[in-house]
């Protein structure tokens, strides 16, 4: 992974746990818990599926769907 792609990485992360705490009322701790748990974070550490480039809104959205269907 490049150092911009890693740059971007770093920036969705946190407009993605910022989301998390907003939208749930969570405290920073939690949502990073909730971020970095997720099957989600993996694919957004993989430079192969560009995700690291999207929005926190797309995000945040792929996240909930995520947590829905989790057993």
């Amino acid at each position: 992974m490049s150092s911009e792609q890693r740059y971007l990485l770093e920036a969705a992360t946190t407009d993605l746990s910022a989301r998390v705490m907003e939208e749930e009322h969570l405290s920073m701790k939690d949502a990073l818990r909730i971020v970095f748990a997720s099957k989600l974070y993996a694919k957004l550490q993989d430079p192969l599926t560009g995700l690291y480039r999207e929005g926190p809104v797309y995000l945040y959205d792929m996240l909930c769907e995520e947590r829905a269907t989790a057993f």
